[in-house]
């Protein structure tokens, strides 16, 4: 018997979600399976086989390599995964196709800017970093494209359009947003271990990466589009870079 479950987030698009009832386990076992094929070959990747981007001297080909493998492991599983498994249309319930409202677009705009503006003076002020933009100017245009929009907005539609939806079937909101959050600080796992090892550089990285992924977590159970965790990863990715240790 299947039960639809609704008003467990916003949905201006009024996508239902299906569970069986009584059986959550049946709803929750593809999804524990896709995560740990997911992190499995996203771990291959981001380390032994690491050496491909290695030997692609152009940053903007490298870029576009790392973006075409996002696109591959990354977006595409999740579409079949929802056009198969949940019998929806990907672009609806991955909230690719969902447009928040202006008043959901100003509280979301609202909260990102002072969750940035939180971070840049914890950084300045005790981390002893100063903001510059110098490292931003140099880059092509191509590669601010690639590595700024584009790859944020792949990694949103997984870990926020299907996750983060998927999660808030099966959880409470918060326990929903620290799991996808600690799946998001575990998919860089492999990548920080392997190339630098276990440093204080890492844990606080880490920490960083898993607060942000709590506010993209919220963006999106508010607004249930990925667009504005989108433009939270986008602006967050570029304070980062302009992040730099003062002199």
């Amino acid at each position: 018997m299947l039960a639809t479950r609704t008003g467990l987030w916003p949905d201006p698009q009024g996508t239902p979600v299906t569970i069986l009832k009584g059986a959550p386990w049946r709803f929750a076992a593809p999804l524990s399976v896709f995560v740990a094929v997911f992190l499995a070959l996203w771990s291959l990747r981001a380390t032994v086989f690491f050496t491909v981007d290695e030997q692609i001297a152009s940053p903007v080909w490298r870029a576009a390599y790392a973006d075409l493998l996002k696109l591959v492991v990354w977006v595409l599983p999740a579409a079949v995964f929802v056009a198969r498994l949940r019998k929806a249309s990907p672009a609806r319930y991955l909230g690719i196709s969902v447009a928040p409202g202006p008043r959901v677009w100003s509280l979301c705009l609202l909260v990102t800017a002072s969750f940035l503006m939180l971070v840049a003076i914890a950084e300045t002020s005790l981390g002893g970093k100063s903001i510059s933009a110098v490292g931003l100017r140099s880059l092509p245009a191509a590669l601010l494209l690639l590595q700024f929009v584009l790859s944020p907005l792949l990694e949103e539609i997984l870990f926020r359009g299907l996750l983060m939806k998927e999660l808030l079937v099966l959880l409470p909101a918060w326990l929903a947003s620290g799991v996808n959050s600690l799946l998001f600080v575990a998919v860089h796992l492999p990548y920080w271990l392997y190339h630098g090892g276990a440093t204080q550089a890492m844990a606080a990285n880490a920490i960083g990466v898993f607060l942000f992924s709590l506010l993209a977590c919220w963006l999106f159970a508010r607004s249930a589009s990925i667009w504005p965790p989108v433009v939270a990863h986008i602006a967050n990715n570029l304070l980062s870079t302009s992040l730099v240790t003062a002199a």
